[in-house]
């Protein structure tokens, strides 16, 4: 996007939809029912959290409260972090586990039992949720496109006794008010702008009718004392070091409040070439600390400028749930399959074309590149988990530019996602590496080599875009932050 942002359609006129509450109806096209018998020895309502780990603001925790208070049951608030997901290492760990205490707190304050599950080994994380299932009335769990979560959400829901609600809170907008995909963002974007008013609706935080439950359940919760011992004690990988950012709801929410304050005011403008001009607000909605709807009703009030508030929204309503739907409808959005026809017929017209240089995983995972420009980049993902927006962009075509295929450029990618950046494993992952191939673009002529018609960047361009200095000295402290941990 040019750094001259010109919104193509305003957010403001949805204030008045927001200070008056939205549209009323919460859970329009957001439940998926799998409906089992009765459970008369039922003693409360779960609500598992996987998706979106808070307390409050949210919409799933609401849709179980309201249920258990029909039902005259408690709720029980059920939390948990297995060792055995791809590419499980300290960093992620350590993320998911500096939430629990806010979130006990917050359980606690609202009337709900709160249990975090911590297995150390796969075998010990195996059945847990059952056997609390088995106990209840029934599952409320969070509905997620992508990453194990879809698929494990899937085989509990057929497997378990007890009914299973699925409660997709991802967008201001459901994943189902599209009847399909979407080509591009300028679609969604147009279709999105006309059905908002439809269906915003942010989570009203109900209170439970019922005691807190005080019963023993089958399940051991850790306490959230000491996230690094408990991280070392898990058999997962211990050479990704935990970074500088800290996970938690509590954070999320002071770098909502910091970005409005200090850098929300010049975003469209400077968002890609200055290093502190971005929200940093990804990894904490990745782990659901903070909701989109809460920030975009904090954006969208705020006193800053009208242009940047709608390059904000933009960003992280447009092309945020462009991935969402992207994930949604495509089962192979982890595949080269899922780019557009016009992208896989060029990228094979040149799939011959010389790599110079070819680098191996091995190599441009260590940052072994002759381009200091993608070193930069990829020192940031290595050592503070995350990559500058525009940069990441450059991040990726630079591995299609010296992988033997694209397909193996896409595996490359993932992987490196998957293990160091503390917000991938996310539409937004899946979505912006495949645009490095042409997903949701438009074809570029000339055709270069290597990459046909697909959008080509460089490395010298990037130079002049990005204030690389400042970004450089931005690593530098945090990664020395981080040893110090």
């Amino acid at each position: 996007m040019p750094p001259a942002f010109q919104p193509r359609q305003s957010f403001l006129p949805y204030r008045a939809v927001v200070e008056r509450g939205g549209s009323g109806d919460l859970y329009k096209l957001r439940v998926t029912e799998h409906l089992r018998p009765a459970n008369d020895a039922a003693r409360f309502v779960v609500y598992w959290a996987q998706a979106h780990r808070r307390i409050e603001n949210n919409l799933a925790l609401d849709f179980a409260i309201e249920r258990a208070n029909r039902l005259g049951l408690p709720v029980v608030v059920y939390e948990a972090v297995r060792p055995d997901y791809p590419q499980a290492n300290d960093r992620i760990h350590t993320f998911i586990l500096e939430g629990v205490c806010r979130n006990a707190r917050d359980a606690e304050a609202r009337g709900l039992r709160y249990v975090f599950f911590l297995p150390r080994t796969p075998m010990e994380a195996r059945g847990s949720l059952y056997k609390l299932a088995a106990m209840a009335e029934s599952v409320v769990t969070d509905e997620y496109p992508t990453f194990i979560l879809r698929d494990q959400t899937r085989r509990f829901a057929e497997r378990c006794s007890v009914s299973v609600f699925t409660i997709d809170q991802n967008g201001i907008l459901p994943m189902r008010a599209f009847a399909r995909e979407q080509y591009s963002a300028k679609f969604l974007r147009d279709r999105a702008h006309r059905i908002i008013p439809d269906f915003y609706a942010a989570p009203y935080a109900l209170s439970p009718s019922f005691d807190l439950f005080r019963g023993d359940l089958p399940i051991e919760s850790w306490d959230g004392i000491n996230t690094s011992a408990a991280a070392a004690s898990c058999e997962i990988d211990h050479s990704i070091r935990p970074v500088t950012s800290k996970g938690g709801r509590e954070e999320g929410l002071r770098r909502l409040e910091e970005f409005i304050r200090n850098r929300l005011e010049g975003y469209a403008a400077k968002r890609n070439r200055e290093a502190m001009r971005t929200s940093e607000l990804s990894p904490y909605l990745h782990f659901g600390f903070v909701g989109i709807h809460e920030v975009f009703e904090r954006v969208l009030l705020s006193s800053a400028p009208k242009i940047d508030i709608d390059a904000f929204l933009e960003e992280a309503v447009i092309r945020r749930e462009l991935s969402f739907n992207f994930c949604h409808f495509r089962e192979d959005h982890t595949s080269i399959s899922a780019l557009p026809e016009w992208a896989l017929k060029t990228l094979e017209e040149h799939a011959a074309d010389r790599r110079k240089p070819s680098y191996s995983r091995n190599e441009i995972e260590r940052g072994a590149t002759y381009d200091e420009v993608w070193n930069l980049a990829h020192r940031g993902l290595l050592e503070i988990g995350t990559i500058h927006n525009y940069l990441r962009m450059l991040w990726g075509k630079k591995i299609i530019e010296w992988s033997a295929t694209p397909a193996e450029a896409l595996e490359t990618m993932e992987y490196l996602h998957d293990k160091y950046a503390i917000d991938g494993r996310d539409p937004n992952t899946h979505a912006g590496v495949l645009w490095c191939l042409g997903k949701h673009d438009r074809a570029w002529a000339p055709a270069r080599p290597i990459f046909g018609m697909v959008r080509y960047m460089s490395s010298d361009s990037t130079k002049k875009k990005v204030d690389l200095k400042a970004y450089q000295l931005l690593i530098h402290q945090r990664s020395a932050d981080a040893k110090r941990l």
